[in-house]
């Protein structure tokens, strides 16, 4: 007989991860709706020290020209790479990209915006790590989860480095929604690694036609993914129109974005109409399972949110406060889609 492990320990851990992934989603859209990306211009340090400076005068006086030479080496060996595995218009674009080139000035409030982002950055690396310690209670048991685990530290430590690249390469367009598909397959990861400690509990929640439900969770699921990336691709563009017009402009923005920005728009009452019907259908289908309900509702409420906020963005200039809570609002739905997704079994059996 197998030995039960202790796995309440575990399973705290790994919300907490959760949550703490979500918060550093929060922070990340705080740093990029106030521009402070380049805020620290090395990575790990912060210009040059693992606390970063509060003055422009604890620098030296040619401190762009140093970091900025920093950078162009390590792209440089960057771009070597790119160009021996067959990426070579990337490998060009790391070295000679205009973005690349630019050595932004120090700024003490997008420094330490930066720098608090890095911070809860090495906060879910240590949680991480600690999932991986606890969830060795379940080798006897349950190996996956062990190995759930450990591809979640592996995940982690990929995306740190990715994040030393979005740096390197001066927030280079087309890397940072590849560093945010990561943050997502690490959500996606470690909601898996919960509902695998708890599925034998949480099955079976609905009663007629699960694989319907499923059917259409998964198109909205697949539809909704598309609408992140389309948004990640807006922003890029928010970005570019921003330095090119400036602060002044700023209720211009919207109009030079083009084609992208209107397919986003249009495509949310698309997904508001699907999830309006996935959602009837939930509510007609989940049985009296409360923690069903609740992510049901749920749904409902954050759909709702995310497409109002989206419409306080294009009407009132991109506020900065709205931005992150919209970027925010968007993961945690797919992170609520996904958990209903694994929790609708398509057996139809009573829980008890």
């Amino acid at each position: 007989m197998k030995k039960e492990p202790n796995k309440g320990l575990f399973r705290r851990f790994n919300l907490i991860t959760i949550i703490a992934v979500y918060l550093l989603i929060l922070v990340g859209g705080i740093v990029r709706s106030t521009g402070s990306g380049m805020g620290c211009p090395d990575w790990p340090k912060c210009f040059g020290s693992y606390t970063p400076p509060t003055d422009v005068s604890q620098l030296p006086d040619d401190y762009q020209e140093i970091y900025a030479q920093k950078r162009i080496e390590k792209n440089e060996r960057l771009a070597s790479v790119l160009d021996a595995i067959g990426l070579t218009q990337l490998a060009q674009e790391v070295v000679d990209g205009e973005s690349v080139q630019k050595e932004q000035e120090f700024n003490f409030t997008k420094t330490w915006i930066e720098y608090i982002n890095r911070l809860v950055g090495v906060l879910i690396g240590f949680l991480i790590i600690l999932c991986c310690v606890f969830s060795w209670t379940y080798w006897a048991s349950d190996k996956g989860v062990v190995f759930l685990s450990l591809s979640a530290l592996v995940l982690v430590i990929f995306q740190g480095w990715t994040g030393s690249l979005v740096v390197s390469t001066n927030l280079l367009p087309g890397l940072i929604t590849f560093h945010m598909v990561l943050a997502i397959a690490l959500i996606a990861l470690l909601i898996y690694t919960r509902f695998h400690t708890r599925k034998n509990h949480i099955e079976g929640v609905v009663d007629y036609k699960p694989f319907k439900v499923r059917r259409l969770l998964r198109v909205c699921m697949i539809l909704f993914f598309a609408q992140v990336l389309l948004g990640t691709q807006v922003r890029e563009a928010v970005d570019l129109i921003a330095i090119k017009l400036g602060e002044a402009s700023r209720w211009e923005w919207i109009d030079q974005l083009g084609i992208i920005f209107y397919i986003h728009r249009s495509y949310s009452i698309i997904l508001l109409l699907l999830h309006g019907i996935l959602i009837y259908r939930l509510t007609k289908s989940v049985k009296s399972f409360p923690m069903a309900k609740n992510y049901v509702w749920s749904l409902l409420v954050l759909v709702v949110l995310e497409i109002m906020t989206g419409v306080v963005l294009s009407y009132f200039a991109l506020p900065y406060f709205i931005q992150p809570v919209h970027l925010l609002l968007a993961l945690v739905i797919f992170g609520v889609q996904y958990f209903l997704y694994l929790i609708i079994s398509e057996k139809s059996t009573d829980l008890t």
